[in-house]
């Protein structure tokens, strides 16, 4: 992906998430809504860069993200869910699309004919 792909699914996945949470009959303010789409951003940007996905390095982001732009929001406690939530997630969305992309690796250099160096 690149970082107009990957904005514009930060961006998408930022307003889902408002959507459903405002289906539920709560709610997350724009700005809140823009914590989670820089911290979904941010994630996928360091996945793209081949940096280490893990559960501990996403809480941290989730933690530098939230303390800097707290202020900003009035719906704190949906924000802050929702971050967790996606932390939680997101390293095992890395680990399956690794294998998927593994898995293709596999089948594509089977099919290559054998080398001699």
């Amino acid at each position: 992906m690149n970082s107009k792909e990957i904005a514009r699914l930060a961006a998408w996945t930022a307003r889902a998430i408002r959507d459903t949470i405002t289906d539920s009959g709560r709610e997350l303010d724009a700005a809140g809504e823009d914590i989670i789409r820089e911290y979904v951003q941010t994630s996928l940007t360091k996945w793209q860069r081949g940096e280490k996905i893990s559960l501990k390095s996403l809480s941290e982001l989730v933690t530098e993200i939230f303390q800097r732009r707290r202020h900003e929001t009035q719906t704190e406690g949906e924000v802050i869910n929702s971050l967790m939530i996606l932390a939680a997630k997101f390293p095992s969305f890395v680990e399956e699309n690794q294998r998927a992309r593994d898995e293709e690796a596999r089948k594509i250099a089977s099919g290559l004919p054998a080398i001699k160096v």
